[in-house]
């Protein structure tokens, strides 16, 4: 809802209350003076001073949350940082604070609210006011940029929330890349870093490696969309089927979510039934994010769930569900190697005798395997894990690496499965024979077939988890690599959720710091990851430890935070 409106509708609502809702207003460090448009990290500590717990998800939608206004206007809501507060307990709340565009003073109002209840200032907790003046400094082209986003287009990754500068001043943080190439970005200052997030993995050969970049310039005379196919799609279609086991016909799309969902129908169609099981992310479509509810999805919900997840490479868990939905089993779609759980993990490599099994059971019930192979195809030593481990299924969805970091995705699988099931699945979108992405793919997939790439990657790895490990050791920090050696993360091992937060955002913080750029700890390697590479990254994490094991020492997190937590 529109801050203004929440501000409005409050108004009529609230009605003094006696010391139930209660706050006091503890360190903070809301500056008294500002850029204009910029935007730094504040952080309060608050204290329950009434007889009222504080919510994070209230069952009535009466949430306590951090309500900010810039000169009696409505600026941003902020919820709190653990599940409840209670009575007595204090709380610290970091937030991005975005600075007014216009020069002068400006008051500052920092209030709690009860949604659909009352402000605290109206239950006899004043509202923490404070003037600060907007200088007459020149925005930077990260505020300029990012003020404007924010207000139009803010759907993105954005890990520091806007803050592009420390406490102390200096630029520290990217917000938005002007350029990449091999495995480094650059930021709108002209800043560097090395880079794990690799264009969400679709750069597994690096940002712009010359032979695809020279492919699809020999391309750029001819229109992108064509009425007919081009000659490059069919050349990457015999190329997978020729290197992928399951690959004996093709259909192609742009992203991962489109094959994984024609996957879904297929089945559907195929079998003549409507349950999945699943393991793994497998897209944004509807069929598969029904399972988290209209509320968070806007789609719409059935009467019987459709879609059931199994824990992977736990046949027990898998054999329990399988059971319960055989009658009615369409399909089995899963990650077969290191399905994300969570930044914490677990993240278990492949296991041929889980995959096997379950292959096994799904074909007796009359249901089709289908392999997610978005991430691991061309990243898995073999080029994909059905190839390295021999268990081969029915369908597979391929992308990422696949366009040689340009958007393609595919969906390969049996040909009696394909011709009899395809034409029912209402499938034809516009982009989906764009010449320019089939060019850079030839050229990605010769190199996939002539050169090491996954096999280079996973060593890359594997030296990087043993480096992690060791400077794990040596400052005595609680936490561990995880993941298989492709896709790697670093997992505290910490039972406080409110205590790993600090600790997961002062490591994402130190090591953007020091010019290494994680997706929230994520690492994806890639071919491009050299010596050079593994020495600076190692040396940043080195850094990131320090910082948090000084920090839990001292137990002092919110004096290092200068980033909103993740």
């Amino acid at each position: 809802m529109n801050p203004a409106k929440v501000w409005d509708h409050l108004l009529r609502l609230a009605k003094p209350k006696s010391r139930l809702l209660g706050v006091r207003y503890h360190a903070h460090n809301l500056p008294t003076r500002i850029n204009p448009k910029q935007v730094l990290c504040a952080h309060i500590e608050l204290e329950n001073t009434g007889f009222e717990t504080w919510q994070l998800h209230h069952p009535a939608g009466n949430n306590v949350d951090l309500f900010v206004r810039w000169d009696a206007a409505a600026a941003a809501t902020f919820s709190l940082p653990r599940a409840a507060v209670h009575p007595g307990e204090r709380v610290t709340l970091h937030f991005p604070l975005r600075a007014p565009a216009s020069v002068g003073k400006h008051v500052l109002e920092v209030n709690l609210v009860k949604q659909e209840v009352a402000f605290f200032s109206d239950c006899g907790s004043p509202a923490l006011r404070r003037s600060i003046e907007v200088g007459t400094g020149t925005p930077t082209a990260n505020s300029e940029l990012y003020d404007f986003a924010a207000r139009v287009n803010p759907w993105y990754y954005q890990p520091t929330q806007g803050v592009d500068g420390s406490n102390g001043g200096e630029p520290a943080f990217p917000l938005f890349i002007s350029r990449a190439s091999g495995c480094h970005i650059w930021d709108l200052m002209g800043r560097q870093y090395l880079d794990y997030v690799m264009g969400w993995g679709c750069a597994l050969l690096g940002y712009a490696p010359a032979a695809v970049q020279r492919a699809i310039a020999a391309e750029l005379e001819s229109a992108a969309v064509l009425p007919f196919p081009h000659p490059r799609e069919m050349q990457v279609a015999r190329t997978l089927t020729e290197d992928i086991p399951c690959a004996e016909m093709v259909v192609f799309g742009k992203n991962g979510s489109d094959v994984c969902t024609v996957a879904a129908r297929l089945a559907r169609v195929f079998t003549g039934r409507r349950t999945l099981l699943f393991c793994g992310y497998h897209g944004w479509q509807d069929w598969w994010i029904e399972q988290l509810g209209f509320a968070a999805t806007g789609v719409p919900e059935h009467p019987q769930r459709l879609i059931h997840r199994f824990r992977f490479n736990d046949l027990a868990d898998f054999r329990r569900l399988f059971e319960e939905h055989r009658g009615d089993l369409a399909g089995v779609i899963l990650e077969p190697a290191g399905p994300v759980e969570g930044v914490q993990g677990p993240s278990y490599d492949a296991d041929a005798g889980f995959l096997s099994a379950i292959g096994d059971l799904t074909r007796e019930a009359g249901g089709l395997l289908i392999y997610d192979e978005i991430m691991t195809g061309f990243r898995y030593p073999g080029g994909s894990v059905q190839a390295a481990t021999g268990v081969v299924p029915d369908l597979a969805c391929l992308g990422k690496a696949l366009g040689g970091g340009l958007s393609l995705s595919a969906l390969v699988g049996r040909a009696r499965i394909m011709e009899r099931s395809m034409g029912s699945t209402s499938y034809g979108p516009t982009f989906k024979g764009e010449v320019y992405p089939f060019a850079a793919a030839c050229a990605a997939l010769e190199i996939y077939r002539t050169e090491q790439v996954a096999e280079s990657v996973w060593r890359f790895g594997q030296r990087l988890q043993k480096g992690i490990i060791s400077l794990v050791s040596e400052h005595r920090v609680a936490a561990t690599s995880v993941g298989p050696p492709f896709r790697t993360a670093l997992a505290f091992t910490e039972p406080s959720p409110e205590r790993l937060r600090l600790k997961r955002t002062l490591y994402q913080q130190e090591l953007l710091r020091a010019g290494v750029n994680t997706y929230n700890g994520f690492m994806l390697p890639s071919y491009v990851h050299d010596e050079a590479a593994l020495q600076a990254t190692l040396a940043a994490v080195d850094r990131a430890l320090r910082k948090i094991a000084a920090a839990e020492r001292s137990n002092d997190f919110e004096r290092h935070i200068e980033i909103p937590l993740l």
